[in-house]
């Protein structure tokens, strides 16, 4: 998983000071004067992986805005807000739109190191839920629409009897559905595969 922190701040002597300070550490920093430049050299598929420094408040797309409304684009990326003008409210619909921490400029570089170590290792947890989620959906897919339907049956509690009576089949039919989606998930017991299905989510 790349480590890599995003800065995105239109004043060009904040960006080089942040660089020239991660550099120190030998972390690889990339910095974009303007959320549509970070937009349009960052796709949302490319799953950023690291730490996004994002300012508050810019000319055209503010930071908070963005983090309102795209920042589920790049979901594995913890944004650590920064401003010059921070208010209670400000602050409030930052954590309410899932920033990970708030920060008044001008930065304080030892707490500011500390939180991007901790927002590298939620990044790498996100990543390692994305990555579970993703070979969870690759299994799942392998099912036809009645095991689908056989197992979500199964996972309410019912026996192999009480779901053939639900969907119009023959127990032995629901034996032998239970059985396909257990090879095909790569599980043993029901419990394996309700796990697997609530990584789907």
């Amino acid at each position: 998983m790349d480590k890599i922190i995003y800065i995105i701040d239109d004043d060009a002597s904040i960006r080089e000071s942040l660089t020239f300070l991660f550099s120190t550490l030998n972390w690889p920093v990339k910095d974009f004067a303007s959320i549509d430049a970070f937009m349009a050299a960052n796709a949302p598929e490319d799953q950023l992986t690291g730490c996004l420094l994002l300012d508050m408040r810019m000319p055209g797309s503010s930071g908070l805005s963005w983090l309102e409304n795209n920042s589920a684009s790049h979901s594995l990326l913890p944004v650590v807000m920064m401003t010059g003008h921070g208010s209670i409210d400000a602050c409030r619909r930052a954590f309410h739109h899932g920033v990970f921490e708030f920060f008044t400029k001008p930065l304080d570089a030892d707490r500011l190191i500390e939180t991007v170590h901790a927002a590298f290792a939620e990044s790498e947890l996100r990543h390692q839920r994305w990555q579970e989620n993703v070979h969870a959906k690759q299994l799942f897919a392998q099912l036809t629409a009645r095991e689908t339907d056989v197992l979500r049956e199964l996972m309410t509690g019912a026996s192999n009897k009480e779901v053939a009576t639900r969907l119009d089949l023959s127990t032995r039919t629901v034996e032998a559905h239970r059985a396909a989606i257990f090879s095909k998930l790569g599980v043993s017991s029901l419990v394996q595969a309700t796990r697997d299905y609530d990584k789907l989510h």
